[in-house]
């Protein structure tokens, strides 16, 4: 073991329980410990905090921001200092810049290497107060920074000026899954339909991520229901939960399509279940570069994506790129469903797409070993 791998690594971030940020983490950091690097954990979560990072290392969980901004900006000036103590080096991982008071709490506390990790783009999605308050936050992190990592030249361009995207530290770690651990798994698609009750003709539309905003439910749930009009034979499975769950909920029941929508909550299981998508479809307002994606494109599923979303996101031949401008988008996103559905009986083709999917996903990049060795080089550095 390198003397450099048995260093410890303040990791800081808003780690809620199953979001994208926090399964990057603990897929890649689970991996890292293992190679003897050593972690402290600050979570800065506002509500459903992942405390399940104490496994890989030690866990510190400040005041929410929202019982309090002077409690939380005490309490996390608290935990940097006492973090200070056990390390130099502060990895940052960060879907915005607005809430830019870590950065600053962490050179206040002795941080020498303060390294910033962008895993989101959400360019227009902002009120103009929080897109000035980003704006500060990009230049406050690009002179009290000394790392720059993204996801996605997408993640990139939302944090980082040109200027700061030209430093020798600025660098693109590509979000990487287990890819074979996502091979579509024929046997593993009856077992779960069985279980779900769901036959094997059925056309299976599924999506996984948390019940917010940025996921776009509301059209992805009027898409379906125009597309199950055409397809009555079908189902829409929905992974995940969060703050709109109940509200997506009663949209489905108000366009009485309850009965071919299953809500399967948080579950363990995702990469089964995901053998019985016939169709993933993301019509996300915005994205770094979702982990879901990935594991979806390598089970050899066809995926439809809405197009603002990575560049990166778009490489494999059965990610489909799709508008979500306007309403005319929701009749568009159905019959796309409706002409890739009827080349999806065939399960003998999703287990070809899944393996050629995987080689260019791999050759890409996308494989999990290739964003833990990036990990390691930027932390042997």
């Amino acid at each position: 073991m390198k003397n450099s791998k048995s260093k410890t690594i303040i990791v800081l971030g808003s780690f809620n329980t199953n979001n994208g940020i926090t399964t990057f983490v603990k897929n890649n950091y689970t991996s890292l410990a293992e190679e003897g690097f050593k972690f402290e954990f600050i979570n800065i979560a506002n509500s459903a905090p992942a405390t399940e990072l104490a496994e890989i290392g030690k866990y510190i969980q400040v005041v929410q921001f929202k019982l309090g901004i002077l409690k939380h900006i005490t309490g996390l000036k608290s935990a940097l200092k006492q973090a200070r103590q056990h390390s130099t080096t502060i990895h940052m991982h960060l879907d915005s810049l607005h809430n830019f008071i870590p950065v600053v709490l962490a050179k206040a506390a002795g941080f020498k290497r303060i390294i910033i990790h962008a895993h989101s783009d959400q360019r227009g999605q902002y009120s103009f107060t929080k897109n000035a308050a980003h704006g500060f936050g990009m230049w406050i992190t690009g002179f009290l920074a000394t790392d720059y990592l993204a996801c996605s030249q997408n993640a990139a361009d939302f944090f980082y000026s040109r200027g700061t995207q030209k430093k020798p530290t600025f660098k693109i770690i590509i979000n990487g899954v287990e890819l074979d651990h996502f091979r579509y798994d024929a046997k593993k698609n009856v077992q779960i339909r069985k279980k779900l009750e769901i036959p094997l003709n059925t056309v299976v539309v599924g999506h996984c991520g948390r019940f917010a905003r940025q996921k776009n439910h509301p059209f992805l749930i009027k898409s379906f229901k125009i597309f199950h009009e055409k397809m009555p034979n079908s189902v829409l499975v929905l992974v995940g939960n969060g703050e709109h769950f109940e509200k997506i909920k009663c949209l489905v029941k108000n366009l009485k399509i309850q009965d071919s929508v299953r809500f399967l909550g948080y579950i363990d299981n995702v990469a089964e279940v995901q053998n019985t998508f016939d169709i993933f479809a993301f019509p996300s307002l915005y994205e770094g570069l979702s982990l879901s994606l990935i594991e979806n494109l390598a089970n050899g599923t066809e995926c439809l994506i809405s197009d603002n979303q990575s560049p990166e996101s778009f490489q494999a031949p059965t990610a489909h790129k799709m508008t979500i401008a306007n309403e005319t988008s929701i009749n568009q996103w159905a019959e796309k469903m409706l002409f890739v559905s009827k080349t999806t009986a065939n399960k003998n083709l999703k287990e070809i797409n899944s393996q050629g999917n995987i080689d260019v996903l791999r050759t890409k990049g996308f494989d999990k070993r290739a964003t833990v060795a990036s990990l390691e080089k930027v932390y042997e550095n």
